[in-house]
């Protein structure tokens, strides 16, 4: 009797360590994929040449009158002012932003080998009186900026000319109550902006009583 109590009691044991074994290789309850991540909303680049246009309230139209002398009429090419019939300020100032941007890009303050080396044959005596590093840099300094105003010039011409806009002459003493000149580094910007906020007032204003100079 003692002996079939044991025997039962193994298959028990047996059975149990069975069915846990065969538990054990049960396949895991599968796992519901994760949802996908939602896509970036694309990033917005912002225009590099935005800018605000100012109000005119406030500015005072520069000076514009003068009786021009010989000196004067020989620097026209330098000294001038823009305007155009039936142009609105916020108008005039686009267009003098735009080509003011073209005209003085960061190339014309880089190394600019053609106009030094033509500023170099044209002054070749002092040119060739300094050496090495220190040569490239007086050379530049002397005539490299005025290279630099010059293409300026041409360029803001050009662009402004383009955009059909009178060009007028000026004196030097009035041109520079509302214009800047740069060769060697470029203006701060808050300088430029009152600046050209000036040339489209005038740019905007009363018809010139002087001869348009063409481009």
């Amino acid at each position: 009797m003692i002996g079939k109590w044991v025997r039962l009691a193994a298959l028990s044991s047996a059975c149990a360590l069975l069915t846990g074994a065969v538990r054990a290789e049960d396949p895991a309850a599968p796992v519901a994929p994760a949802a996908p991540a939602a896509p970036a909303a694309p990033a917005i680049e912002a225009e590099s040449n935005s800018y605000i246009i100012p109000s005119p309230d406030g500015l005072e139209l520069p000076k514009l009158d003068f009786t021009a002398t010989p000196q004067d009429e020989q620097e026209y090419d330098k000294y001038f002012y823009f305007h155009r019939p039936d142009t609105s300020f916020a108008q005039a100032y686009a267009d003098i932003k735009e080509c003011d941007a073209l005209a003085s890009g960061s190339s014309i303050y880089l190394d600019n080998s053609a106009a030094v080396a033509g500023a170099t044959a044209q002054y070749g005596a002092l040119a060739a009186g300094v050496g090495g590093a220190i040569a490239n840099v007086m050379v530049d300094a002397i005539f490299g900026s005025a290279a630099r105003r010059q293409q300026r010039r041409v360029n803001l011409r050009n662009c402004m000319h383009f955009k059909q806009y009178g060009r007028y002459g000026l004196s030097h003493d009035l041109w520079s109550e509302f214009n800047f000149e740069e060769g060697n580094g470029r203006k701060k910007e808050g300088v430029r902006n009152s600046s050209l906020a000036l040339q489209a007032l005038v740019a905007s204003g009363p018809q010139p009583k002087t001869r348009e100079l063409g481009l």
